[in-house]
């Protein structure tokens, strides 16, 4: 979404944040309890923490390049993951590692399968991740990053996309009703398009978005619809 339209859509999407006109019982929720949770999490202090380190020993371009997570962000992915608490997460590009660990978190018998060729040239995603690389299995081939993690679920599966993958991977995972979270869809063309064929694909489930991440739940028990929100 360009920042024109956001500056239009602003009064909208703060109001439908406020669960406002949203008649879903299942969409209210969400927003209310997850989207837009006001109360604090076990988590965020650690995840605050952990941020502040990084800011603090990286430029602002550097951080720029880094794809470093805000702080709101962070809050969000943890709090998705936490109403969803999958036991399996498929991590598409490795950022940080910052995202990997607000994500694991929540369930420390979790596994996450990271998919990331670049990994060995990422120093600092490798540090932050050295206390959890138990629970991570590392991929350079997104195909058997999927079909492991796939062939490894016992319940719900939640992929987290930081980076543009082929389109035919994240329409295979929501056919497989897995939860995507999308980022960095107001900085990379590919990925507002990416979201945007899966929006299309989707014939039941519900998205929410406010123009830089978007979560997207293939439930075919929801009807379809998308919500367009502020954070």
């Amino acid at each position: 979404m360009n920042r024109l339209k956001r500056y239009w859509t602003a009064w909208s999407r703060h109001h439908r944040s406020g669960g406002f006109g949203i008649h879903s019982p299942y969409a209210y929720r969400f927003v209310r309890h997850v989207w837009r949770q006001p109360l604090p999490y076990y988590a965020y202090e650690g995840l605050h923490q952990l941020i502040g380190t990084v800011r603090g020993s990286t430029t602002r371009e550097q951080r720029r390049q880094i794809d470093l997570i805000g702080e709101r962000e962070a809050r969000l992915l943890f709090r998705v993951v936490n109403f969803f608490n999958p036991g399996r997460i498929l991590q598409v590009g490795a950022a940080t590692g910052i995202e990997s660990i607000a994500m694991m978190e929540v369930n420390r018998d979790s596994r996450l399968y990271l998919y990331d060729p670049q990994l060995e040239h990422k120093p600092l995603a490798v540090r932050v991740l050295q206390s959890q690389l138990h629970r991570v299995e590392c991929y350079d081939d997104i195909d058997v990053a999927l079909h492991d993690m796939l062939d490894a679920r016992d319940g719900c599966t939640l992929a987290l996309v930081n980076v543009p993958v082929e389109a035919p991977v994240l329409y295979r995972l929501l056919d497989e009703q897995c939860v995507l979270v999308m980022r960095n869809l107001d900085r990379d063309q590919t990925m507002a398009a990416l979201f945007e064929g899966c929006r299309s694909h989707m014939s039941m489930g519900q998205t929410y978005t406010n123009g830089k991440v978007a979560i997207l739940i293939p439930n075919h028990k929801l009807q379809r619809e998308d919500f367009l929100l502020w954070l």
